[in-house]
């Protein structure tokens, strides 16, 4: 999945010739804080709510400065980079372009849960983190343990924490991990965290942050 697969079709673009009161009711009616300003397919940044309130209703865009995220994100940019330049929360969607070409926007919750999706996390089961050094660890090893408790991974992802130790975490299709969880460790992996999931249909606050803790790297 790449990002012109995640782009959305509901939300609105400004243009210069529109005022001020035009997009404060764009904002107001689609429930959205900020929307791209866009001239010619050609994307000129960002206008917030906050930022057109200290002008007046008549005011055109093409007289205010937008803000520039300066964040470019290609078509073919892969999911797990789109998430990636979502680390900055002021940011409610993503302009993708093309050869400078403005092809549209991405909004955040769509680029989430479709890494949700991707990784399997909507599906019943439990999460396990393993902390390790880099290269000390066999997938096959820990895949076998696993296997002998009933369990089989569904999707992993690395990343390091600040002392450059190497974290492991598994989706593991069950969620009746506690047995799983001590084999590991008589095995002598540590285990710095586990979490036993439910299906979910949405991003929670806890999947949110467990996602941006792990993908901040």
């Amino acid at each position: 999945m790449v990002a012109k697969d995640l782009l959305s079709t509901d939300v609105p673009i400004l243009r210069p010739s529109d005022n001020v009161d035009r997009a404060l009711q764009l904002m107001s009616d689609f429930k959205y804080s900020q929307l791209p300003l866009v001239e010619n397919k050609i994307y000129s940044g960002i206008l917030t709510e906050d930022h057109l309130l200290n002008y007046d209703f008549d005011t055109l865009l093409e007289e205010i400065e937008p803000v520039d995220f300066q964040i470019n994100i290609d078509e073919n940019f892969p999911l797990v980079e789109v998430i990636k330049s979502f680390r900055n929360e002021n940011i409610e969607f993503l302009p993708v372009q093309s050869k400078g070409e403005f092809l549209g926007i991405i909004e955040r919750k769509t680029a989430f849960q479709s890494l949700v999706d991707k990784m399997v996390l909507s599906e019943s089961g439990g999460l396990i983190e393993i902390k390790t050094k880099d290269g000390d660890y066999q997938l096959s090893d820990i895949s076998r343990i696993i296997e002998q408790e009933s369990g089989k991974i569904m999707s992993m992802f690395l990343s390091h924490d600040i002392l450059n130790n190497l974290l492991i975490t598994l989706k593991i299709d069950v969620s009746q991990i506690s047995p799983i969880v001590s084999s590991l460790e008589r095995h002598g992996y540590e285990i710095s965290s586990y979490y036993a999931s439910e299906p979910v249909t949405n991003l929670e606050k806890d999947r949110y942050d467990l996602l941006m803790k792990y993908l901040s790297i």
